[in-house]
C-alpha cells in the first residue's frame, strides 16, 4: 500500500510538472514564436496571403519554434490581421501580436513613393523616377516614346511625344523593380480614370475625340496659372483669344519648344523659335499638351470663367497672382509697373 501511494504521488507530480511545462511552453511560443538569434528578419506577404499562409512560409523556412502551438495560441489569443502584399522588417524577438502589428502597419521595404507634381513634362517625369532610383530618365523617355499610341489620338506628326500630357500627375506607390513600361501604362490608365471621374463630377461626357484639345488647353493653364483659383480665368483668356482670332502668345509653349525648365527666363529672341509649339508664331492651339495637367486645370479647360472679356494677363510679383484685363494699353501699363517694382 505504501509503495502504491508513493507511485501515485510521483505520477501526480510528473503529470503536474508536465502540465506546467506544457503551459509554460505554450505561453513561451506566444511570447516569442520565432526561432532565430537575429534581431530582425524580413517577412514577405504574397498577394492573396492570409496570416495562416505566412505562418506556413515561416515554418518552411525553419523560423518558427512550433507551427501547431503558434496556431493554437493565435486561435485563443486572436488579433485582427490587415495584411498587404510586400516585404516587411519585423522584430524577431517580438511577441506574436507584435509581429502581426508590424505586418499590419509596416512599410514595404520595396515600396517607393513617387510624387509627380502637376505641370511636369515627360522628361521631367523621367528625372523624378531617376532621382528615386527606379530607373534612368532615358529609360522612362524611351518607354513613353514606344508606348502604343491610343486609337483616339490622331495627327501625331511633329509632336515631341505622343503621350505628352496623358500621364496623370499624382502621388503613387510603386515597387522597386517595376519597369518603365509598366509605369507608363499605369500613369496612362490613371489619366483615363481621371477623365472619366471628372466627366462624372461635372455631369457631362467628354468624348475621346476632344481629349487632345482639352488636355492641350489644360496643360497651358497648368503652366501659366499662379494658383488653382485663377485657372478658370486663365482658361477664359485662352478661349477669348481664340474667339478673337488672336495668337495665344503663351510663354509656357515657348519654354516647351525650347526644352527649357519652367523657371528659365524667356527672352524676346526665344519668342522667335521655329516650332509648332510656339504660340507667338502660330495661331491656334499647339500640336498637343506641353505638360501633364492636374484635375483642377482639366476642369478649368472644360469650364472656363464666363463672360470675362479678358484678353491679357500679367504676373504681379508682389502678390504672386495675375492681373487680368481686356485693354491692351492697361496690360502694357501694368507690365511696366510690375517690372519696375
Amino acid at each position: 500500500m505504501k509503495k502504491f501511494l508513493t507511485f501515485l504521488l510521483i505520477l501526480i507530480l510528473l503529470l503536474g510538472g508536465g502540465a506546467l511545462y506544457g503551459w509554460n511552453y505554450y505561453n513561451g511560443v506566444g511570447e516569442q514564436p520565432l526561432k532565430t538569434e537575429e534581431e530582425t528578419i524580413l517577412v514577405t506577404v504574397e498577394p492573396n496571403d492570409n496570416f495562416s499562409s505566412v505562418l506556413n512560409r515561416l515554418d518552411n523556412e525553419g523560423l518558427l519554434k512550433n507551427l501547431l502551438v503558434t496556431r493554437i495560441y493565435f486561435r485563443y489569443h486572436p488579433k485582427e490581421t490587415k495584411l498587404k502584399p510586400g516585404t516587411y522588417t519585423v522584430h524577431a524577438q517580438g511577441t506574436l501580436h507584435e509581429i502581426i502589428e508590424e505586418l499590419n502597419t509596416g512599410k514595404d521595404i520595396n515600396e517607393i513613393v513617387v510624387t509627380l507634381p502637376e505641370g511636369l513634362n515627360v522628361e521631367r517625369m523621367g528625372e523624378v523616377f531617376e532621382e528615386k532610383g527606379m530607373f534612368t530618365k532615358d529609360a522612362f523617355v524611351n518607354a513613353v516614346a514606344n508606348y502604343p499610341t491610343p486609337t483616339w489620338l490622331e495627327n501625331l506628326e511633329g509632336r515631341r511625344y505622343a503621350m505628352e500630357g496623358f500621364l496623370f500627375p499624382s502621388t503613387y506607390k510603386f515597387k522597386r523593380g517595376q519597369t518603365p513600361e509598366y509605369i507608363v501604362d499605369y500613369l496612362y490608365r490613371a489619366f483615363v480614370s481621371q477623365m472619366n471621374s471628372i466627366a462624372s463630377e461635372l455631369g457631362t461626357s467628354i468624348p475621346t475625340s476632344k481629349w487632345n484639345e482639352v488636355l492641350t488647353i489644360a496643360a497651358m493653364i497648368e503652366r501659366e496659372a499662379a494658383n488653382t483659383e485663377e485657372m478658370p480665368v486663365i482658361s477664359s483668356v485662352i478661349y477669348n483669344r481664340m474667339a478673337a482670332n488672336m495668337k495665344l502668345q503663351i510663354d509656357a509653349t515657348v519654354v516647351y519648344a525650347l526644352g527649357l525648365n519652367a523657371k528659365d527666363h524667356v527672352t524676346l529672341e526665344d519668342l522667335k523659335v521655329n516650332s509648332p509649339y510656339n504660340t507667338y508664331l502660330n495661331k491656334g492651339l499647339p500640336l498637343g499638351p506641353i505638360a501633364s495637367p492636374g484635375a483642377a486645370a482639366i476642369k478649368a479647360a472644360l469650364r472656363p470663367a464666363q463672360n470675362t472679356g479678358y484678353l491679357y494677363y500679367v504676373l504681379n510679383p508682389a502678390t504672386d497672382s495675375h492681373f487680368f484685363t481686356a485693354n491692351y494699353n492697361e496690360f502694357l501699363q501694368k507690365k511696366a509697373e510690375y517690372a519696375n517694382n
